[in-house]
């Protein structure tokens, strides 16, 4: 019976983080828009957010991978997290608002994607171990 709990918590890391991401993603997607950016910043974050918002949501919905590698999308969203993260700097001409929102949404969808990879890559050994 513990074993069972066991496995049901581990199958809840990759759901619960990719969902927050997800949720992220959302925000970065209209972030330029909410937050009055200019520039291309703003093509950056909608791009970027909508591909972290599917990424993270495929993710939640497939936490054994689906048709991808389990891993794979989780560290898309985290290389995506890091390319939101670094935008501000590289692009420049933010307004303060649209800067942090990007460091600090970027930062904690990379945080949560590496959270994602790390409960797939446990997933997979622990069914992997079973058989």
């Amino acid at each position: 019976m513990s074993d069972t709990r066991e496995t049901t918590s581990q199958s809840a890391i990759p759901v619960r983080t990719a969902g927050v991401a997800a949720g992220l993603g959302a925000w970065i997607l209209w972030s330029g828009v909410v937050l009055t950016g200019m520039g291309s910043i703003i093509i950056l974050n909608f791009l970027a957010g909508t591909a972290i918002a599917a990424f993270a949501a495929y993710t939640a919905a497939w936490p054994d991978g689906g048709a991808l590698p389990p891993v794979a999308a989780p560290i898309l969203v985290a290389l995506l997290g890091l390319v939101v993260l670094a935008a501000p700097f590289l692009l420049g001409g933010t307004a303060d608002r649209l800067l942090w929102s990007n460091v600090i949404s970027g930062l904690l969808v990379t945080l949560l994607a590496v959270g994602s990879v790390y409960g797939s890559w446990q997933l997979t050994h622990s069914s992997a171990s079973e058989t």
